[in-house]
């Protein structure tokens, strides 16, 4: 515990392929995740959450994650809360692997529906994945099994993660992709002792609240949305994130997006990638199509890596930038590195 109260890294949307593949072409998921791990030992954190599509469209990546997880829980001396998003194999094992679930206490209906606690502080993750349809879903069963468990307050308060977050995005192209029905959990939790709710889903950072509790959707650890994309497409940036979450006294709240500086950040032709330089872009599918696959666009229409992105509605007027004193550049201040132990690394 640090302090007073808490602090918790929280990650989201790793999208891990089979070591060695590179999301869009152009991104090494695998390192990226390891230096979010890497960088979550500057913060000392009680505990890491990650809040789904831990594999990119259903990948079986589980047994190499949960390796990596483990190795990270040992390094930072605390635990890794895993939960799965929509593009994880549903039912799959791994939400049942010790290095998943090693430290819940009690387990909900279905897999991904689990307690942890850390200290005095209760952490409960939900699976609010809906196959096959483009908004997620708590289910009857998982909000009645939620109400049973939150009948008892935790000495230190709740923390609820979940996948889709119950906010909008800024984004019109993600419109309705969120929590469906979110008035439902919003009910479930009124008058309870939960503190805060985690989510990941959109790529972009979102704050808000349902009802009175806090919500952070955390930027993810793959990639980012282009919050400047045209209406019609979504365009993935090269950013890297992790959040630091503060849980206080007398139920103080706080969430920080931290920037990450991954290796590897050059095009297949070698040369230099800038950070934020488009990966790919695809059309929008619109929720009818995106809920029924069969009429749905092709999704993979990705620009390639190094291609010029489309200009949309981007402004064309420049913001004047103040000039920097030559031979002066801002510093940066460097990230602890981990000091014991195996070294938290992506798999070869």
């Amino acid at each position: 515990m640090n302090g007073p109260g808490y602090t918790l890294i929280h990650l989201t949307d790793t999208h891990l392929h089979q070591p060695g593949e590179l999301l869009f072409g152009a991104l090494d998921t695998w390192e990226r995740t390891a230096e979010a791990l890497r960088s979550a030992a500057r913060y000392r954190p009680d505990a890491v959450v990650i809040t789904g599509d831990i594999a990119d469209s259903g990948g079986d990546i589980y047994a190499a994650a949960s390796g990596l997880f483990a190795r990270a829980g040992r390094e930072l001396d605390c635990p890794v809360i895993v939960l799965p998003g929509n593009h994880d194999l549903p039912g799959t094992r791994a939400w049942a692997a010790e290095a998943f679930t090693g430290s819940r206490t009690d387990t909900g209906p279905g897999p991904g529906n689990d307690v942890h606690f850390v200290g005095g502080l209760r952490l409960i993750t939900l699976d609010s994945d809906d196959s096959g349809q483009p908004a997620g879903r708590l289910t009857g069963e998982q909000l009645h099994w939620l109400d049973t468990v939150l009948a008892e307050p935790a000495p230190d308060g709740t923390v609820l993660a979940l996948h889709h977050p119950p906010v909008d995005s800024l984004l019109p192209q993600l419109a309705g992709r969120g929590l469906a029905r979110p008035a439902e959990l919003a009910g479930v939790l009124a008058g309870t002792d939960v503190r805060a709710i985690l989510c990941g889903h959109y790529h972009h950072a979102v704050s808000g609240r349902l009802g009175a509790v806090p919500v952070w959707a955390g930027p993810a650890v793959s990639y980012s949305q282009d919050l400047f994309a045209p209406p019609e497409t979504v365009q993935g940036l090269d950013s890297s994130w992790l959040s630091v979450i503060r849980l206080g006294e007398k139920n103080s709240f706080s969430a920080v997006p931290v920037p990450l500086r991954p290796a590897g950040t050059r095009w297949a032709t070698g040369t230099l990638r800038p950070t934020g330089a488009v990966v790919f872009t695809k059309t929008a599918v619109p929720l009818k199509a995106a809920a029924n696959p069969s009429t749905a666009p092709n999704p993979k229409t990705a620009t390639p890596p190094g291609a010029v992105p489309a200009t949309g509605t981007r402004s064309t007027r420049p913001i004047p930038v103040p000039a920097r004193t030559p031979g002066h550049p801002h510093p940066q201040q460097p990230l602890l590195p981990v000091s014991q132990g195996e070294p938290i690394a992506a798999p070869l």
